[in-house]
């Protein structure tokens, strides 16, 4: 195994300075961060290392307790420590989080400023190719040849694809724990990150205490296959939920037909901006992170009401700020599908699927797509063993939110299946990741993380205000600096 070999490693911790952008001088000593390196081996072979980018966040409190809180992100391919760091002064989910604990964060290796960097180009190509409007068919070769020619950048100088799996991440993760000295430590995971926490409880249980899963996705997910299906089935969701609301309702009118509405006309009369030409396509890859973030989900009923009435500078700025690939931080799509692609599977018949059951909301592209650029980029399948429910005693706190077009509830479900010490918190109105949401839903984790034997008091949950649709605020978020 992996772990094996890394266990012969003697893993240090290798202070260096931040270095972020947009913050004062004084951040690391005010803010209490101290960031670094910790080499890996690149492979369970045990050679060649590889240097991960990390930052340790002290506790707010006098008397921290001895076991740290390692944030697993998700993704994969997003740039954690960079994307969470800045953002550490008003953060609400990191200041609950590090009131009695510190707060471990690593870029995944591939991702980030972690080695080894896989095609850095690549991604500012992939949204260069989506901006030019080309044809379904069209674009997804040229991606295809883009995610080729990554591939054979990557084996000519020596490495491979192949180093980047969930389990490897795992083996990184011990590499850390030894190299910050802790013996034991709780994981809290978003996401992707959920999948890597779950692969954790399988292979090195004795080092975890406890375990969050805000928004998982299991091994054993019964949508692993793709999201169309996931993120159609949400924005229905979402359009039951702003009928129920007549301060929703009544402005809006009836969500989804305008949505497929507007994907139509965009894909037969697109919009120009400049160089970036914004197709139906374009265009719901920009609406897919404002309606996977809890935060922004109560603006999806006004964005598509203003694209359907044909607000074109609303849609520019929508793409402009979400369309990019990187809504969640930097993002290494080479890192995200050397892993993906391994880990998920043939998946033709599941966009077919997803085509008959949605076919105003499911992507022109051929159904084939992934399965073709998985062939061509990261051939071949994780072993069987890997996509088994993770079966674990650990005390584990699921969070999993109705509105979710990433993860839906089904998943919470299937990644519970086999923890017998597990509860689940379904927040109603929710999107993807509300962990942090509001005071009810911080105060379970909280609780949670101070006795996790117990089972936690969820009963604030019953007395949450509904969540309501906006019918403002859309400008407000689209005109804020990047920064």
């Amino acid at each position: 195994m992996i772990v094996t070999a890394l266990a012969a490693v003697a893993a240090t911790f290798q202070p260096a300075p931040c270095s972020l952008e947009g913050v004062p001088a004084s951040f690391e000593k005010e803010q209490e961060v101290e960031c670094g390196w910790v080499a890996v081996p690149l492979n369970k072979s045990g050679g060649k290392t590889i240097r991960l980018w990390t930052a340790r966040i002290r506790a707010t409190s006098e008397a921290p307790e001895a076991d740290p809180i390692l944030y697993i992100n998700g993704g994969p391919g997003i740039a954690t420590v960079d994307s969470i760091l800045p953002a550490l002064p008003t953060s609400k989910k990191m200041k609950f989080l590090r009131e009695d604990r510190d707060v471990i964060l690593f870029d995944q290796r591939g991702s980030g400023r972690s080695e080894e960097a896989l095609c850095p180009k690549l991604a500012k190509t992939l949204n260069g190719i989506s901006s030019q409007g080309l044809d379904p068919i069209a674009e997804d070769d040229r991606a295809r040849q883009a995610f080729a020619a990554c591939r054979a950048h990557v084996l000519q100088t020596g490495s491979s694809v192949e180093n980047y799996t969930t389990a490897a991440t795992v083996a990184d993760m011990e590499a850390l724990r030894r190299a910050f000295r802790v013996d034991e430590w709780n994981l809290v995971s978003i996401s992707y990150g959920s999948l890597v926490a779950l692969h954790a409880m399988r292979v090195s249980p004795e080092s975890i205490r406890s375990v969050i899963l805000d928004s998982p996705y299991p091994p054993n997910s019964v949508t692993w296959a793709e999201q169309a299906s996931s993120t159609a089935s949400a924005y229905q969701a979402i359009g039951r939920a702003c009928a129920a609301q007549p301060e929703c309702h009544d402005p809006f009118g009836e969500i989804v037909p305008k949505l497929e509405a507007t994907l139509e006309r965009l894909e037969r009369e697109p919009v120009e901006d400049g160089k970036t030409i914004i197709t139906g396509r374009k265009f719901a890859s920009a609406l897919w992170p404002l309606a996977v973030r809890s935060d922004t989900n109560g603006l999806v009923p006004v964005a598509i009401h203003r694209a359907h009435a044909g607000d074109t500078e609303m849609i520019k700025k929508l793409v402009a700020m979400f369309g990019g690939g990187d809504s969640f931080g930097g993002f290494s799509p080479a890192q995200a599908l050397a892993i993906s692609c391994y880990e998920t599977g043939r998946t033709r018949e599941w966009y077919t699927r997803a085509r008959s059951l949605y076919p105003a909301l499911v992507s022109a592209a051929p159904d084939d797509s992934w399965d073709k650029l998985c062939a061509t980029y990261r051939p071949g399948y994780a072993d069987p063993a890997f996509f088994a429910p993770v079966s674990s005693s650990v005390p584990t706190l699921i969070y999993a939110g109705t509105l979710d077009p990433a993860t839906p509830l089904i998943d919470a479900y299937q990644a519970m299946r086999f923890l017998t010490n597990a509860t689940l918190v379904q927040v109603e109105g929710a999107a993807h990741g509300p962990m942090s949401i509001d005071d009810c839903a911080r105060s379970i984790a909280a609780g949670f993380l101070e006795q996790p034997a117990t089972a936690p008091d969820v009963s604030c949950m019953a007395k949450r205000e509904p969540a309501r649709f906006a019918r403002d605020g859309l400008d407000k978020l689209l005109t804020k600096d990047a920064g």
